[in-house]
């Protein structure tokens, strides 16, 4: 018997790791929102999808959670809501100690580890074996994807994306908004709003958007 039943926003492949999550914590999913109109009616292994994200209930009595992997648009759907309850989300097959403060809807997916005294804000994504040594400070709306290894003492901005498989020395700064590439080791101050890639990481220039 499931000890509490959410809503997920999003119905993409994230949410499904979401999903996955919340079965294996024993949290039920009464439902999602997407903000693809085509979607409503469909079910993600039935759970249907009951609209969009305008029409989820913003009351104190509401649990959700965002599967949503962007930063940015995480961070825009959670600032609909005035009164929706976040719960933090704990994979069983990972390690975080008691000492570790989590912000309010942040997830941890299967198989990570987070040491002593570290800190992370709302609504980040820690991705799956992913290793977070003590005394970090990671930022509201980052995303460490998966197997990520962050050392002892490092700082993450706010909105950070760090890509799968990269390596923080310790005691570095990663600035807001910082996008690493995949496989890449962080030996120096990162500034804000950089994309980096290689190792060691380098700043290299955005590509324009569309």
């Amino acid at each position: 018997m499931f000890k509490e039943s959410v809503y997920v926003i999003g119905a993409g492949s994230h949410a499904k790791v979401v999903m996955t999550t919340l079965e294996a914590c024993g949290i039920g999913c009464k439902g999602i929102f997407d903000d693809d109109e085509s979607l409503r009616g469909r079910e993600i292994w039935s759970v249907p999808i009951l609209g969009t994200t305008y029409e989820m209930p913003d009351t104190e009595d509401t649990l959700a959670v965002v599967g949503i992997a962007s930063n940015k648009i995480r961070r825009e759907i959670v600032s609909r809501f005035k009164n929706v309850a976040w719960p933090v989300l704990i994979h069983p097959q990972s390690s975080v100690h008691s000492s570790v403060r989590l912000g309010e809807g942040t997830a941890v997916l299967p198989g990570c580890v987070i040491q002593a005294d570290t800190v992370i804000g709302r609504h980040s994504i820690i991705g799956t074996h992913s290793a977070i040594d003590h005394d970090c400070n990671i930022g509201d709306y980052c995303h460490l994807s998966m197997r990520c290894c962050v050392a002892d003492g490092v700082s993450i901005g706010r909105g950070a994306c760090i890509g799968i498989g990269s390596i923080v020395i310790p005691y570095v700064s990663i600035g807001e908004g910082v996008l690493t590439g995949a496989g890449s080791t962080v030996v120096s101050n990162l500034d804000p709003d950089g994309v980096y890639v290689g190792s060691p990481a380098r700043r290299i220039p955005k590509i324009p958007e569309r």
